[in-house]
Protein backbone atom coordinates (compact mmCIF):
# COMPACT_ATOMS: atom_id res chain seq x y z
CA UNK A 1 0.00 0.00 0.00
CA UNK A 2 3.07 2.22 0.89
CA UNK A 3 4.42 2.10 -2.83
CA UNK A 4 0.93 2.64 -4.70
CA UNK A 5 0.77 5.64 -2.21
CA UNK A 6 4.51 6.71 -3.26
CA UNK A 7 3.78 6.09 -6.89
CA UNK A 8 0.70 8.00 -6.48
CA UNK A 9 3.02 11.23 -5.36
CA UNK A 10 5.86 10.45 -7.99
CA UNK A 11 3.08 10.91 -11.02
CA UNK A 12 0.82 13.80 -9.55
CA UNK A 13 4.31 15.55 -9.22
CA UNK A 14 5.42 14.81 -12.99
CA UNK A 15 1.64 15.81 -13.87
CA UNK A 16 2.13 19.00 -12.58
CA UNK A 17 5.15 20.04 -14.39
CA UNK A 18 3.87 21.16 -17.62
CA UNK A 19 1.13 23.73 -15.71
CA UNK A 20 4.37 25.09 -13.50
CA UNK A 21 6.02 25.97 -16.87
CA UNK A 22 3.68 27.18 -18.87
CA UNK A 23 2.68 29.71 -15.77
CA UNK A 24 6.28 30.91 -16.61
CA UNK A 25 6.22 30.98 -20.30
CA UNK A 26 8.11 33.20 -22.18
CA UNK A 27 10.64 33.62 -19.01
CA UNK A 28 12.63 36.60 -18.18
CA UNK A 29 12.93 39.32 -20.21
CA UNK A 30 15.24 42.29 -20.68
CA UNK A 31 16.19 45.94 -22.45
CA UNK A 32 18.64 47.30 -22.97
CA UNK A 33 19.52 50.93 -23.04
CA UNK A 34 21.47 53.94 -23.03
CA UNK A 35 21.70 56.06 -19.37
CA UNK A 36 22.56 59.12 -19.38
CA UNK A 37 23.40 61.88 -16.27
CA UNK A 38 23.00 65.39 -16.37
CA UNK A 39 26.51 65.97 -16.91
CA UNK A 40 26.04 64.24 -19.84
CA UNK A 41 27.79 61.21 -19.24
CA UNK A 42 26.39 57.70 -20.43
CA UNK A 43 26.40 54.30 -19.59
CA UNK A 44 24.64 51.16 -20.16
CA UNK A 45 21.85 49.23 -18.45
CA UNK A 46 19.88 46.06 -18.65
CA UNK A 47 17.22 45.09 -16.37
CA UNK A 48 13.92 42.98 -16.66
CA UNK A 49 11.39 44.71 -18.17
CA UNK A 50 8.70 43.14 -16.26
CA UNK A 51 10.75 45.11 -13.62
CA UNK A 52 10.46 48.47 -15.07
CA UNK A 53 7.35 50.20 -13.12
CA UNK A 54 7.36 53.70 -14.32
CA UNK A 55 8.94 55.91 -17.04
CA UNK A 56 8.22 59.49 -16.06
CA UNK A 57 10.03 63.75 -16.94
CA UNK A 58 13.34 64.45 -15.21
CA UNK A 59 14.49 68.16 -14.94
CA UNK A 60 18.53 68.12 -14.14
CA UNK A 61 19.52 70.73 -11.58
CA UNK A 62 21.68 72.07 -15.04
CA UNK A 63 18.17 72.61 -16.73
CA UNK A 64 18.50 69.85 -19.10
CA UNK A 65 15.29 67.27 -19.52
CA UNK A 66 15.92 63.80 -19.42
CA UNK A 67 13.69 60.92 -18.40
CA UNK A 68 13.92 58.52 -15.27
CA UNK A 69 13.37 55.04 -15.66
CA UNK A 70 11.96 53.51 -12.29
CA UNK A 71 12.20 50.04 -11.51
CA UNK A 72 11.21 47.45 -8.46
CA UNK A 73 12.24 43.98 -7.79
CA UNK A 74 9.97 41.82 -5.88
CA UNK A 75 12.16 42.17 -3.28
CA UNK A 76 11.26 45.60 -2.70
CA UNK A 77 14.60 47.12 -4.61
CA UNK A 78 14.29 50.51 -6.56
CA UNK A 79 16.55 51.67 -8.61
CA UNK A 80 16.20 54.86 -11.28
CA UNK A 81 17.72 55.21 -14.34
CA UNK A 82 18.06 58.41 -16.16
CA UNK A 83 17.94 58.29 -20.02
CA UNK A 84 17.66 61.17 -22.54
CA UNK A 85 14.21 61.52 -24.11
CA UNK A 86 15.56 59.97 -27.47
CA UNK A 87 16.06 56.54 -25.33
CA UNK A 88 13.40 56.73 -23.59
CA UNK A 89 11.50 56.29 -26.80
CA UNK A 90 13.53 53.56 -27.77
CA UNK A 91 12.80 51.82 -24.90
CA UNK A 92 9.02 52.26 -24.94
CA UNK A 93 9.39 50.58 -28.20
CA UNK A 94 11.44 47.51 -27.10
CA UNK A 95 8.91 47.32 -23.99
CA UNK A 96 6.02 47.73 -26.68
CA UNK A 97 7.19 44.63 -28.94
CA UNK A 98 7.96 42.22 -25.55
CA UNK A 99 4.06 43.28 -24.60
CA UNK A 100 2.63 42.40 -28.20
CA UNK A 101 5.33 39.13 -28.21
CA UNK A 102 3.64 38.19 -25.00
CA UNK A 103 -0.27 38.56 -26.09
CA UNK A 104 0.43 36.69 -29.76
CA UNK A 105 2.11 33.38 -27.08
CA UNK A 106 -0.65 33.56 -25.25
CA UNK A 107 -2.98 34.08 -27.94
CA UNK A 108 -1.36 30.96 -30.10
CA UNK A 109 -0.83 28.65 -26.66
CA UNK A 110 -2.54 25.55 -27.25
CA UNK A 111 -4.24 24.31 -23.89
CA UNK A 112 -2.75 21.77 -21.85
CA UNK A 113 -5.19 18.97 -20.80
CA UNK A 114 -4.29 16.79 -17.93
CA UNK A 115 -6.19 13.50 -17.29
CA UNK A 116 -5.62 11.65 -14.19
Amino acid sequence: MQNRALLAVILLALAAQPVAFAADFPGVLKVTFRTSDCSGASGLASVNVDHISRIQPYDCPNGRKLKQVLTRTPGSANEVFTVTAEEAVKLEAQIQRIMDARQKALEQTQPVIINR
